[in-house]
C-alpha cells in the first residue's frame, strides 16, 4: 500500500492579510518601564580621572518636562519606580558617582540635576539636562547638555520597540558622559 501526500496548500493573501491585521489589533498599547540604571565603562573612565578628593552629593530637582514623549511604536517606555525621568536622571547620576567612589551624601559640593526634554521615539532619541554644582553658596558650575542618539528601526514592531527600550538607557549613559568629558567639569572637581 502506497501513501500518498496530500497537496501542500498555500495560505492565500486573504488569510495573511487577516492574520497580519488579528496581530495588530491584539498588540494593543504597552507600557514598559526601562532597566534600572548601569554604569557606563566610559564614564567610569573618565571619573577615574577625577582627582581623588572629588566627593559629590547629588539632588535631582524639578520635576519632568511638560512634553516628554517616549513612545517606540504600540509601545510607552516609562521611568522606573516613581515614573519620574528626573528622578532617573538622580538614580543614574549617583550611580555613577557611587560606582567610581565620587558619591558622598555628606560632600560639601552638590550636583543638581534636571531635565528639559525628553523624547525616545522610533530611531532616534534626545534627552537635555541643566547641571549645576554649587559648593556651599558658590557657583562653579552651570551647563545644559544635550544628547542626541539615532539607530536603525526595524520593520517588526516588536524589535523596533526593544531597540528603543535599550537605547533610552544608553541616552542616560550619553548625557552623562557630556557631563563627565567637559573640562569645566573637571574643573570643577578639585
Amino acid at each position: 500500500m502506497t501513501l500518498r501526500r496530500a497537496p501542500r496548500r498555500r495560505a492565500g493573501a486573504p488569510a495573511v492579510l487577516a492574520t497580519l491585521i488579528a496581530t495588530v489589533l491584539l498588540s494593543g498599547c504597552v507600557t514598559q518601564p526601562v532597566l534600572p540604571y548601569q554604569a557606563s565603562v566610559a564614564n567610569q573612565m573618565k571619573l577615574g580621572s577625577l582627582p581623588r578628593a572629588a566627593r559629590f552629593q547629588v539632588t535631582a530637582a524639578g520635576s519632568d518636562p511638560s512634553d516628554v514623549q517616549t513612545t517606540v511604536r504600540s509601545m510607552r517606555i516609562s521611568a522606573p519606580g516613581d515614573g519620574s525621568w528626573t528622578s532617573y536622571l538622580g538614580q543614574a547620576l549617583c550611580t555613577e558617582l557611587a560606582t567610581s567612589g565620587n558619591y558622598d551624601a555628606n560632600a560639601a559640593a552638590r550636583i543638581e540635576a534636571t531635565l528639559s526634554e525628553v523624547r525616545i521615539a522610533d530611531g532616534q532619541a534626545q534627552v537635555t539636562g541643566h547641571f549645576v554644582i554649587r559648593q556651599g553658596q558658590s557657583v562653579r558650575y552651570d551647563k545644559v547638555l544635550r544628547a542626541d542618539a539615532h539607530w536603525d528601526s526595524a520593520f517588526l514592531g516588536a524589535i523596533a520597540a526593544s531597540n528603543g527600550l535599550n537605547q533610552s538607557t544608553a541616552i542616560f549613559q550619553a548625557l552623562l558622559r557630556k557631563l563627565f568629558d567637559d573640562p569645566d567639569f573637571a574643573a570643577a572637581s578639585t
